[in-house]
């Protein structure tokens, strides 16, 4: 039996779902620690008290798993003191994709150092691989150390059309209405306003379209002041079985993505899927998706319009989601991927080795 430390920035998000589905991978048991208590600087400042019961946890291990890149580069020099073997997983690689000037510099090196020395960079997108190759310039890194292990779901069972009448009741939603939904952040990087100015397009052009906003987060206060019949603020939900039954359409016009398991959740639950062509929604999406750029809100309103008057091609979108997750985007995938990871880092021997 093997024990994996995971280290993630915070707690919440994609990575604590990513490590909720490897923990059945056999053979191997799971723990977690956060290096800081919440998304803020401030919290991130107090995060370095943990960093002693970081090591000390490490060291009780056979293996540590680094989340994001934040994350690996904060805590690598400590798994040099702990000397056990590590992996890391780009989950987006969100801090090298927005740093700028020296900062960015200063970034770039410490991830060059971060693929020389973990065991194995686990990336979930073909497009992170790209840039992490690019990214070595020089550095002790191969393409064989870079893994790409995209992310994958459990299928959920089919649509129950009980379910999806009562959560459209519950949401005042008409049978003619498209029901679009944004779940996630309420942040500038994934841009929900774009989704409320496309949903208020599409609906002054005659559209009948209603954006349903599920989550929380810097832009909150923006997002409810738009509010009204065509937008429903619906703040954090853990409900998010019943938002998936009830909406047609899932949007995400972010900038970036890792490989989102909202939109994969919502691709499983058979949704249609309109994405930007920031790095890792087109690959998420395939061919069952329809991709535009990012910030094209006129481009975004225009798709919603006409999904709107086509329930025929909401369908054949939804279903060509559904097979890709049950066919490509697959739990077992992502399990066997890390665990072949994993076991390479392990008969490496310590942190450093490949």
């Amino acid at each position: 039996m093997a024990d994996v430390l995971h280290v993630l920035p915070h707690r919440g998000g994609g990575a604590e779902t990513y490590i909720d589905l490897l923990e059945a991978i056999p053979g191997h048991r799971h723990a977690r620690i956060a290096l800081s208590r919440g998304r803020t600087a401030s919290a991130g400042i107090a995060s370095i008290a943990r960093y002693p019961p970081l090591v000390r946890a490490a060291r009780r291990s056979d293996l540590v798993h680094l989340h994001g890149d934040m994350a690996t580069v904060l805590a690598l020099p400590l798994l040099a003191i702990a000397r056990r073997p590590a992996v890391w997983t780009t989950h987006g690689l969100h801090f090298l994709r927005r740093a700028e000037g020296r900062t960015l510099a200063g970034f770039e090196h410490a991830l060059r150092r971060a693929m020389a020395t973990t065991a194995c960079t686990i990336c979930t997108s073909e497009a992170e691989r790209a840039e992490l190759l690019a990214l070595a310039r020089g550095a002790p890194v191969t393409a064989a150390g870079l893994r790409v292990v995209r992310n994958g779901i459990e299928l959920p069972a089919a649509a129950d059309a009980a379910a999806r009448t009562a959560a459209r009741a519950e949401l005042r939603l008409r049978g003619d209405e498209l029901a679009v939904l944004f779940l996630g952040e309420l942040e500038p990087r994934k841009r929900p306003l774009d989704a409320v100015a496309a949903v208020e397009r599409a609906r002054s052009g005659g559209a009948a379209v209603v954006l349903l906003v599920a989550g929380d987060g810097p832009q909150s206060d923006a997002v409810r002041a738009r509010a009204g019949d065509g937008v429903r603020v619906l703040g954090r939900r853990d409900d998010v079985a019943a938002l998936l039954a009830a909406a047609d359409v899932l949007v995400m016009p972010s900038e970036r993505e890792g490989l989102s398991f909202a939109v994969l959740e919502a691709m499983g639950a058979g949704l249609a899927l309109v994405v930007s062509d920031g790095p890792g929604n087109p690959e998420a999406v395939g061919d069952a998706g329809i991709v535009i750029a990012v910030g094209d809100v006129p481009g975004l309103a225009g798709v919603l319009a006409r999904l709107a008057g086509s329930r025929d091609d909401v369908r054949r979108l939804g279903a060509a989601a559904r097979e890709r997750v049950a066919t490509t985007l697959t739990a077992d995938a992502l399990r066997s991927g890390v665990q072949a990871a994993y076991a390479a880092a392990l008969a490496g021997g310590g942190t450093g080795r490949r």
